[in-house]
């Protein structure tokens, strides 16, 4: 009978594993906190501990680099039985993951403070024996946007805290601090596309325009290495309300995200001619659809309660001669009125 028990459970076995890697497809099951975790799993994307985008405070960090099993061979850790120690930084996504090392000489009262909520874990584990690339602590279901994180030394007489990397969504990323926001993004609707433009920002070398269909996001990264301060999306769908944010990039990092402007392209029939005075006495003439007017009339509105461009561009597609693209500008502050004579389209 026992033969027989041991034959059934054998095949059971095989059974199972074989539903688990038909099609070669295989489970993949969610770290706990407490094991190791070497590289990060699926959805999750890791940053070293030596990252710019993280601020140590107090005189007792020591920085310990070639050492095997830690990843990339570093990491930060506050003296033993030295407290006011802290580690700061700020992400964008909804989780978070510390890969930190273990043993008998950690606090087991880290303090880890987001978005101003405070809560305490215990990295010694109850370990004698130091582990390298344990995974300690885990927050997930944050709400999606920005979030600032403190990790606090203990104060039970060990008092040391270890950062070894941490891990947050794969399509979130770490907050360059000493890199501003673009200003003053606008979306304008035009014809089979949407115009972006902000202001450009100092010391950014590229920008990533993300996209969404929600307002707040999440956030699709839909262009990522946007040199000059505007962009035209064409990938677009009529009728269809889309959420922008912009945030500038450079060799350190990512700044956080400009604010949310939006757009939408509504197919609009009839053409007119759009008459522009300057302030000047220049009269400038388009021949337009009113979609195209319809953008620049919303430019201007919100121009005018301070938002945007200083600058509207025309693209003229008539007298190009020898030239691939002629674009005029207006520049709102010399504008002294404008007249819109629709007629019927022919088309």
């Amino acid at each position: 009978m026992e033969q027989w028990k041991s034959i059934v459970s054998k095949l059971v076995l095989v059974i199972f594993a074989g539903v688990l890697f038909f099609s070669g497809q295989t489970n993949t099951y969610a770290a706990a906190v407490g094991t190791k975790l070497i590289a990060p799993e699926a959805g999750w994307m890791r940053y070293d501990d030596s990252h710019s985008a993280f601020t140590y405070l107090g005189a007792n960090w020591i920085y310990d680099s070639g050492v095997a099993n830690l990843y990339n061979l570093n990491h930060h850790y506050s003296a033993k039985g030295k407290g006011g120690n802290e580690v700061s930084f700020k992400f964008y996504g909804t989780k978070l993951r510390l890969i930190s090392s273990t043993g008998s000489d950690f606090a087991n009262d880290i303090s880890v403070n987001i978005d101003g909520i405070s809560e305490q874990f215990n990295p010694k584990m109850g370990t004698t024996i130091a582990e390298r690339q344990i995974l300690t602590y885990e927050k997930t279901n944050l709400p999606v946007g920005i979030h600032e994180v403190k990790l606090i030394s203990g104060t039970n007489g060990e008092w040391r805290l270890d950062i070894d990397a941490i891990d947050i969504d794969a399509t979130g990323y770490l907050i360059n601090p000493n890199l501003s926001a673009p200003l003053e993004l606008y979306a304008a609707a035009a014809v089979d596309k949407i115009n972006l433009n902000w202001t450009a920002v100092t010391n950014a070398t590229a920008y990533k325009v993300k996209r969404s269909i929600t307002s707040g996001g999440p956030y699709e990264t839909i262009a990522s290495n946007v040199t000059n301060a505007t962009y035209a999306d064409t990938n677009v769908t009529s009728n269809v309300k889309y959420y922008y944010v912009v945030t500038a990039v450079n060799v350190v990092g990512e700044s956080i995200g400009s604010k949310e402007a939006t757009a939408i392209i509504v197919p609009e029939t009839g053409r007119a001619i759009l008459t522009i005075y300057l302030n000047n006495g220049t009269e400038k003439e388009y021949d337009l659809s009113m979609t195209e007017v319809n953008a620049f009339i919303d430019w201007y509105d919100q121009k005018d309660a301070g938002v945007g461009m200083a600058k509207y561009a025309f693209i003229k597609t008539w007298n190009k001669g020898p030239f691939a693209k002629r674009t005029e500008y207006v520049v709102f502050d010399k504008i002294l009125t404008f007249n819109v004579d629709e007629y019927a389209s022919e088309e």
